[in-house]
């Protein structure tokens, strides 16, 4: 059965396009066809043939720059600027993979003397066929990251956009065939949760995905022995010490908190902030998100149903003896906007403070010192990532130390290393950790070589 599939702008609510979605059979026959594909792709191509493919991408990219901020800006609703952002962050990983691929030559493997005439090889080769399930909130940059290695690895990928851009998913897969790869090397599917289930039980010979804990947590349980990339959700604190300047941690601490509607897995979530500053830190960041207009400073939420969850873990909050100090309603008119909202809480055991809430909610707690941030900061299943706003660089770094997050800012918020390189969570918040990006897409085989053909002297006779 046909599903319909819509691309919806949440700025208006209108419909801008339907699709039909796969079928499980769609998703079985592009399987079979990337990897048929992969197999000759990689064996009759060279490295310098998929870098000139890729160097091609780049150039492609740079050409449909301001098509694509269109383009997700009315799928997605985000700001221009920021999609333009995005694109640019996905073009400098060209050169970045580039670079960092020429470095995974196979290897000479040191032995000890006392294996006699023995070479030993580490060979670098691609997984195969990859299973990509993509998000709306970054459509251009998080799946670059997977397609600019990917491919340039000798990988092919199966993608599947989220639901909710399959305009911008199915742009790229345009942009990447015009690059030079084959069609049945990079194959878009069409669909919602139901198609990924479909790919996660299929035989891929990896799997990558970005998203929320518990839809990791059901592609761990069944998508049997494969490599997997899981990039998933974050509850990023951040805490503002004493002695910070309280300008820079507040306008910090709004832009990680409030931009993009906070639909980003690594915005500011919850704040603790030392009760030496906390008056002035708060009123500060008040009157800050009350000048933010949500039309156009922040955007809108996804859909309807993600501003009602929104709603409902302020209302939450404020029903269990949160202090409401902005915003907490829906902004009238077309569009799901959300007002940016500011609570003021005392207690850990609060859905805004314990979850990963995807809107423009800042719950801010007061502390009595940094051991006690550091606890409340790490006392979490996720460890995506963190910040530090002080002007001690030698307690920035001793508490950047402490905290148990794969990403760390120091008086800054939320900027990545170039096309995702080491963007990577601790704890439940990702699979693989402290890898770079290129090594994720190449698995190693070891090849031991005796020179000499000949019997082993312990050998049996």
């Amino acid at each position: 059965m046909f599903v319909d599939i819509q691309s919806i702008n949440p700025g208006t609510g209108a419909v801008i396009a339907r699709f039909s979605s796969s079928k499980e059979s769609d998703v079985i026959e592009a399987l079979d066809r990337a990897r048929a594909c992969q197999r000759k792709w990689y064996a009759c191509t060279s490295r310098d043939d998929r870098s000139v493919c890729i160097t091609r991408l780049g150039s492609i990219l740079a050409r449909e720059r301001e098509h694509l901020a269109d383009l997700v800006h009315e799928e997605c609703g985000f700001p221009r600027n920021a999609v333009l952002g995005e694109c640019n962050s996905a073009q400098a990983g060209v050169e970045h993979y580039l670079g960092e691929y020429s470095r995974f030559q196979d290897e000479n493997f040191p032995l000890e003397a006392s294996w006699v005439d023995t070479k030993a090889t580490i060979q670098y080769v691609p997984h195969g066929v990859i299973g990509h399930i993509g998000i709306w909130n970054y459509p251009i940059w998080q799946t670059m990251i997977t397609a600019i290695p990917g491919l340039l690895a000798g990988n092919a990928i199966v993608f599947k956009p989220s639901e909710l851009c399959t305009m911008s998913g199915l742009k790229i897969a345009e942009m990447v065939h015009e690059a030079g790869f084959p069609k049945d090397l990079f194959i878009p599917l069409i669909g919602g949760a139901e198609v990924g289930r479909w790919m996660v039980s299929s035989g891929f010979d990896a799997l990558v995905f970005t998203g929320g804990i518990g839809t990791g947590r059901d592609i761990v349980r069944n998508a049997g022995i494969k490599p997997m990339i899981l990039e998933l959700s974050g509850n990023d604190a951040g805490i503002v010490c004493s002695d910070a300047d309280v300008e820079t941690a507040a306008r910090g601490v709004c832009s990680g908190t409030f931009g993009r509607a906070g639909q980003v897995c690594i915005r500011i979530k919850r704040v603790y902030v030392h009760r030496d500053i906390a008056d002035r830190f708060i009123r500060r960041v008040v009157d800050i998100a009350s000048r933010i207009d949500a039309r156009t400073n922040v955007g809108p939420l996804i859909r309807e149903n993600a501003r009602d969850n929104v709603d409902g873990v302020v209302k939450d909050a404020v029903g269990k003896g949160a202090k409401l100090l902005l915003g907490g309603k829906k902004v009238e008119g077309p569009g799901y906007f959300y007002e940016p909202t500011v609570l003021l809480v005392d207690r850990d055991d609060l859905e805004v403070t314990r979850k990963e809430t995807f809107g423009p909610v800042c719950p801010i707690m007061i502390v009595d010192d940094e051991a006690q941030a550091v606890m409340k900061a790490n006392d979490t299943g996720y460890g995506l990532g963190a910040t530090v706003w002080t002007c001690d660089q030698s307690r920035a770094l001793r508490l950047a130390s402490s905290l148990e997050a794969g990403n760390v800012w120091i008086n800054d918020c939320g900027r990545s290393l170039v096309c995702g390189e080491f963007f990577q969570g601790w704890k439940q918040s990702g699979i693989a950790s402290s890898q770079r990006r290129i090594q994720m897409f190449l698995k190693k085989r070891s090849v031991i070589d005796h020179l000499k053909c000949e019997p082993r002297p312990n050998w049996f006779k």
